[in-house]
């Protein structure tokens, strides 16, 4: 037998467009179980596929509008018509990226690997950025508040847990509040993160009500990276400055009211 005819009782049959059916995607207990879409397919071919949602869908606040969430579908209930997802990471847009780095300003950026207390590895990317242009020394101490926190967070928090705090910007305001001691920040956002192995096992959880831990790191600073004075910013002077005045009302230039006169003389003359 040719190898080409091996080749032809190999090949399987084309799933048909009358074998296929809608399944609902529906997101994990993290996000409340609620379901982002519609996927047309067959059930052996569902698992794996990815989709993507905003994070104002599950919020309804505008300021949530540049944050992308990841699912990975994970099994099918084939008699319900729905999907069970993962969450697969985060990712903020270019364009809000862009927005956060102002002239004069220093990006502090960093990747990290976090393993969680339930063995979930995630990397994650996080930019810090300045008022004004900071010091190499105070960029390495902020750079080095910013894996400390991620990692005290990393042990003691579950995965669910873990990706709230991503995700509902806790770890970004804690950071920010021990980071501008070093030097004033204009912005700290986690600004992607993705999931790179999952444990063998793991049931989807609730997420408990209990508020995160405020985590305080020790760092020895340097004379180096101490901010001379003058280095020191007033922020409060700085942020009314970049504060947009109101258009100031236009008057009406002199020139037409003189026209507008002579127009009136003249008529009543006729």
């Amino acid at each position: 037998m040719s190898q080409k005819a091996k080749k032809k009782k190999i090949k399987s049959k084309k799933t048909s467009f009358r074998d296929k059916y809608w399944y609902q995607v529906i997101t994990p207990k993290i996000f409340n179980l609620k379901p982002i879409g519609e996927v047309m397919g067959v059930e052996s071919n569902l698992v794996g596929r990815t989709c993507e949602a905003l994070l104002y869908d599950f919020t309804n606040k505008y300021s949530d509008v540049n944050l992308k969430l990841r699912f990975r579908i994970a099994d099918v209930n084939e008699e319900a018509k729905k999907c069970n997802s993962i969450f697969l990471g985060h990712q903020y847009t270019n364009d809000f990226i862009r927005s956060l780095i102002g002239r004069g300003s220093t990006k502090i950026q960093t990747i990290i690997n976090l393993t969680t207390k339930d063995n979930f590895i995630f990397r994650v990317t996080i930019i810090c950025t300045t008022i004004k242009r900071a010091r190499s020394s105070q960029q390495i101490l902020i750079r080095k508040i910013m894996r400390e926190i991620l990692r005290e967070f990393a042990k003691s928090l579950n995965h669910e847990k873990f990706i709230a705090g991503m995700v509902y910007k806790e770890f970004q305001n804690q950071i920010k509040r021990v980071a501008k001691t070093i030097y004033p920040l204009s912005s700290s956002v986690v600004v992607k993160s993705k999931l790179i192995s999952i444990p063998e096992g793991v049931q989807d959880k609730e997420i408990p009500a209990d508020e995160f831990e405020i985590i305080e790191v020790d760092i020895k600073r340097s004379i180096k990276s101490e901010i001379r004075r003058s280095e020191r910013i007033n922020v409060k002077k700085l942020a009314n400055k970049n504060k947009r005045r109101p258009p100031e009302k236009q008057e009406i230039p002199k020139t037409l009211e003189v026209s507008e006169d002579k127009d009136s003389k003249e008529q009543s003359s006729d």
